[in-house]
């Protein structure tokens, strides 16, 4: 009995950020199997011996996005103490996402409901660090709860919008940081 190889994180990592690059670059619908083995320098063999299907890595590729422009940056701002820092750093956050890849996400949940559902997710996750560090600041949970809506509403407007400005998006942010928190020394 031959045993076949199991595939390296690192060989599925490498499918993954290069399917990332492509939703980019390229949209939901540009999400192809060429472009993703051409972005990781790879051929469609070692593609499949990565990922068993071309669903498997979709499924593979939303919970990547989920956790490394999700999960892994809101453990790190869980890991500030000060509610003041870890606001500034969910700030930075917000400014750094990459806005064609989360752009690109968005278009694809409105047409599969498995990515539907981790957006809606990912979209509570990140309000939900807003909201209670909110509220750790003002100690009013149901104000906090509307500034993270409408920080979210700030992110999820720039990410879709078809002007790109994120000087508009940081003045946004500060201007509500002002209402919440009052002018930065």
């Amino acid at each position: 009995m031959v045993k076949k190889s199991v595939p390296s994180e690192h060989a599925r990592r490498r499918f993954l950020d290069a399917g990332l690059t492509v939703l980019g670059e390229r949209g939901h619908a540009g999400l192809k199997l060429a472009q993703v083995c051409a972005a990781a320098g790879a051929t469609t063999g070692s593609f499949y011996h990565a990922f068993g299907s071309w669903a498997d890595f979709k499924t593979a590729l939303i919970a990547h996005w989920r956790h490394e422009q999700s999960r892994r940056l809101i453990d790190g701002a869980l890991a500030v103490d000060d509610p003041r820092a870890r606001v500034d750093f969910l700030v930075n956050v917000g400014l750094t996402l990459n806005r064609e890849t989360e752009s690109a996400i968005r278009v694809w949940s409105t047409h599969d409901a498995e990515v539907l559902t981790h957006l809606e997710e990912v979209d509570r996750e990140r309000a939900r660090v807003i909201a209670d560090t909110s509220a750790e600041l003002i100690d009013d949970p149901q104000t906090a709860e509307l500034y993270a809506q409408v920080a979210m509403y700030l992110l999820i407007g720039y990410q879709m919008g078809t002007v790109d400005s994120i000087d508009a998006l940081r003045f946004g942010f500060a201007t509500m940081l002002d209402q919440v928190l009052g002018p930065a020394d």
